[in-house]
């Protein structure tokens, strides 16, 4: 069940250009490279492909996605180690990136960024956490524990959605939207369950590495598709998973 966003942002349409100039960069570097131009390897390697597609990331997410400034570090990483070979051990880089992460996690749990969105932020921390609620912003930290999460607020506005080691529920069968949503979600080797109504829309722009983003939701008629009811997933999913069902 796929249908097309109605509203583009400033942020999408940014990276979108900067996509668009990436493929002609290496479009014409590959096209140099097969006219017999010399052309340094790490320009056409993963590498480079794996900083573009973070600056591409970063940009879509106004420079406040984590795994976007993971894929440039790893890519840099990696490219500075061709170039200056025992300078940095490849083997320490992802540990880092995991060091980092869970360290962004706990400064979001304590609101050391700032946050701007109100709403009571949730920390379950090696426990399990069952609860209703009318909430319409949902905050929550999950820390080696589980959180379900049943929402009937009729005006429900999204979530902030952090998890490690550690599974997170959402049920939003009983809640209803009044305007497209967006649900930022955090998840290093742990997992989140968005359930909705099979009506509704979910497109997801989360970033995975080494994890997965999965909707197990079966097809229904694209006549009782409801286009006002739109869940845009954000974020990250670091050796974790997300997984979007419906009961219907």
């Amino acid at each position: 069940m796929k249908a097309k966003h109605k509203y583009q942002t400033p942020s999408n349409q940014a990276s979108k250009i900067v996509a668009g100039l990436f493929i002609i960069f290496f479009g014409s570097v590959f096209l140099a490279h097969q006219s017999g131009t010399n052309i340094p390897d790490g320009i056409l390697s993963w590498k480079s492909f794996l900083i573009a597609f973070g600056v591409v990331t970063l940009f879509r997410h106004n420079f406040r996605n984590f795994s976007g400034y993971a894929m440039v570090a790893i890519g840099a990483a990696f490219l500075f180690d061709d170039y200056f070979p025992k300078l940095i051990d490849p083997k320490l880089i992802l540990p880092i990136i995991v060091i980092l992460f869970g360290a962004v996690m706990i400064g979001r749990a304590l609101n050391l960024f700032g946050s701007k969105k109100k709403g009571a932020r949730n920390h379950v921390m090696f426990d399990e956490n069952i609860d209703m609620t009318n909430e319409d912003f949902i905050k929550a930290t999950t820390i080696f524990g589980g959180v379900k999460r049943n929402v009937t607020s009729k005006n429900f506005r999204g979530a902030d959605i952090s998890t490690a080691f550690g599974g997170t529920e959402i049920n939003l069968t009983k809640a209803d939207i009044q305007q497209p949503i967006v649900i930022d979600t955090r998840t290093a080797f742990g997992g989140l369950t968005l359930i909705v109504p099979s009506t509704w829309q979910v497109h997801s722009n989360v970033t995975a590495i080494l994890g997965a983003v999965e909707d197990e939701r079966q097809m229904i008629d694209p006549s009782l598709v409801d286009e006002n009811k739109i869940v845009t997933l954000e974020g990250s999913c670091i050796f974790g998973g997300v997984e979007i069902k419906s009961y219907a």
